[in-house]
């Protein structure tokens, strides 16, 4: 939601400073014309460098405009690809139930590990990267584009729209913030939480 406020920020800054030099340039229009009219010896007044600033920045705001709007195209096609994360979901539903509830547990715990540390595969983790393979070659997919797939399962749709994630540190400093009043009793267990995670993942 908070890439979308911004964009919706920047597009409404955009035409403020757009109504502002349309309306400077209607004013600045009479002011010239009044000045070519009120010339005391007949020669009209050079402009042309008053003319030539309002139209370039009436052109500035006009490409940041398209820029914006190619953004929220883009935002709006990425988010389309979300609607494939209920395919996923079934998915691993039928990797979980080949490969028993209890390693598809660990399969989840090392995954989460891997993607919110930014840390690589543990040695213990191989046992069970092993079984997953064994399920995943059947059907084509390599470990690599099961990850991808998990990512895309796991990310919200902010942190997807930006192709990353965010690691717990960064998760933490985000803390360092007013919560909405109806949000703040849960600023302290989201601390704890995110801290017991870095215990048992470190």
């Amino acid at each position: 939601m908070e890439i979308v406020n911004n964009y919706y920020n920047e597009f409404n800054q955009l035409k403020t400073r757009n109504a502002s030099i349309s309306e400077t340039f209607v004013t600045t229009k009479g002011e010239i014309l009044d000045e070519i009219f009120r010339d005391s010896d007949g020669k009209d007044k050079d402009v042309s460098i008053h003319l030539i600033q309002l139209f370039e920045q009436k052109d500035k705001v006009m490409n940041n405009t398209f820029i914006l709007t190619e953004n929220v195209l883009k935002l709006l096609r990425r988010k389309e690809l979300l609607r494939y994360r209920d395919k996923v979901s079934s998915f691993n539903q039928e990797v979980e139930k080949r490969l028993g509830s209890d390693t598809w547990k660990e399969i989840l715990t090392i995954f989460n590990r891997k993607i919110y540390t930014g840390k690589e595969f543990k040695k213990d983790d191989d046992k069970y990267l092993t079984e997953l393979e064994k399920v995943l070659d059947k059907v084509d997919i390599t470990k690599v584009e099961f990850e991808l797939l998990f990512r895309m399962k796991r990310t919200s749709n902010d942190e997807f729209h930006q192709n990353e994630i965010r690691t717990l540190e960064q998760d933490l400093k985000s803390l360092d913030v007013d919560f909405p009043n109806d949000l703040k009793d849960l600023k302290v267990p989201l601390k704890k939480l995110l801290l017991a995670l870095k215990i048992w993942w470190d």
